[in-house]
């Protein structure tokens, strides 16, 4: 009970006393249905001769008729899951462009938001919206699909630490820590003040969340920040709610979203990143003869939603497209894979080491992880790393 007191004045002290009522009408628990809140989506008009011609890029399903709009990796998963027919809050870029795209859609299914992610108040208008779709059937489940973009404003998105200012590097944290104390105190409010009982979490973030690379300072900052605050929100929220949450750390490689990776500078960057980890590109990429390898937003949100709505005891590897599959090998074949890892572990009977000769990239070796595939099953209270790599990419 004392804890649980910590826990309410740490949800006073995020919201002070002006957070909108949520009521739902209990006694018709039994109708319950899921509901989902989804962030940090947008929509970009395509340009041919700006985003190029790419089989990876994901263009929105909704926008009207003779429009093409670029798809980011939740967005991607707003619509899978409108598709599904459930409920959801998006948070979005843009709220008058998204309405725009999604004007047909059910006032019953989706409810739109915009702000800033880190303030009190992009809660008030989840809440309100959780009230709009309590009103017509009680929430007793929610799904997050939670992503925040990058911190770093202007110029080139990726500098190496000689040229990356100490105060981006610190901005980057501490904007991801802004966000994710604000998502924590809602979850906490909804599990113990909201009669929610099943909480799930799929959070967008990158290959960049469990490595030190080249060029990447400020990216991984706020990427590992992004892991480590979550992960210690999942084991401290269980112990002290005793209700059931999952949190999967979704991190895709790179995804076409946007016009970002056909700079020269950044495309150089990113080669000169991978030479430099000891895990380069092709020779034809190196050469400017090959594009850089990328996923599409719609297999992140094939694994996200699959993630996101699967019922406990489900098999997640179910119906699983071979291209996805073939994202969840960090870039190796499965037998390429088993002879890397036997290789690089070595022990002399005294003492054990890992990736002695670079047989395999250090990050590799993070803990909750499957390689090659999803998870064998849902299970309650799960946590789980995807990582997701492009075809000729090395995780």
């Amino acid at each position: 009970m004392e804890k649980q007191d910590d826990i309410q004045n740490f949800v006073r002290r995020s919201f002070g006393t002006s957070l909108t009522p949520w009521t739902q009408d209990q006694t018709n628990a039994q109708d319950a249905r899921p509901a989902y809140i989804v962030t940090g989506a947008s929509f970009t008009e395509y340009d041919r001769d700006l985003h190029g011609e790419f089989t990876t890029h994901s263009f929105s399903r909704y926008a009207p008729y003779g429009s093409k709009y670029l798809m980011n990796n939740t967005s991607a998963i707003a619509e899978c899951l409108l598709d599904q027919g459930e409920r959801v809050i998006l948070h979005v870029k843009n709220k008058d462009l998204a309405a725009e795209i999604f004007k047909h859609v059910d006032p019953s299914k989706l409810y739109l938001i915009e702000g800033d992610l880190g303030q009190p108040k992009v809660v008030e208008d989840i809440y309100q919206g959780l009230g709009h779709f309590a009103a017509e059937a009680p929430v007793k489940n929610i799904g997050l699909a939670l992503y925040q973009s990058f911190a770093q404003q202007g110029g080139m998105p990726f500098k190496t630490i000689d040229q990356e200012s100490v105060e981006t590097v610190e901005g980057a944290a501490n904007k991801r820590l802004r966000f994710v104390y604000n998502m924590a105190a809602m979850t906490y409010d909804m599990l113990l003040n909201r009669n929610v009982d099943d909480l799930r979490i799929v959070s967008l973030s990158a290959l960049a969340s469990s490595r030190a690379t080249y060029g990447l300072l400020a990216d991984a900052a706020d990427k590992y920040m992004n892991e480590l605050a979550w992960r210690t929100f999942y084991l401290e929220a269980r112990a002290h709610t005793g209700k059931d949450i999952s949190y999967f750390q979704v991190n895709p490689g790179i995804t076409t979203a946007c016009e970002v990776y056909k700079l020269p500078e950044v495309k150089d960057l990113v080669i000169r990143e991978a030479r430099a980890d000891g895990f380069p590109f092709s020779k034809k990429i190196e050469e400017g003869k090959a594009e850089l390898p990328q996923i599409s937003a719609d297999h992140v949100a094939w694994v996200s939603k699959k993630l996101l709505t699967a019922k406990v005891g489900d098999d997640l590897n179910k119906d699983m497209p071979p291209y996805i599959r073939q994202l969840l090998s960090a870039g190796y074949s499965m037998d390429e894979l088993t002879k890397k890892f036997n290789a690089a572990v070595q022990s002399d009977g005294k003492s054990l080491s890992i990736n002695l000769h670079n047989e395999l990239p250090e990050h590799i070796f993070a803990p909750a992880q499957t390689l090659g595939a999803l998870p064998d099953r849902v299970e309650k209270n799960m946590y789980r790393r995807v990582t997701l790599t492009p075809p000729g990419q090395k995780f």
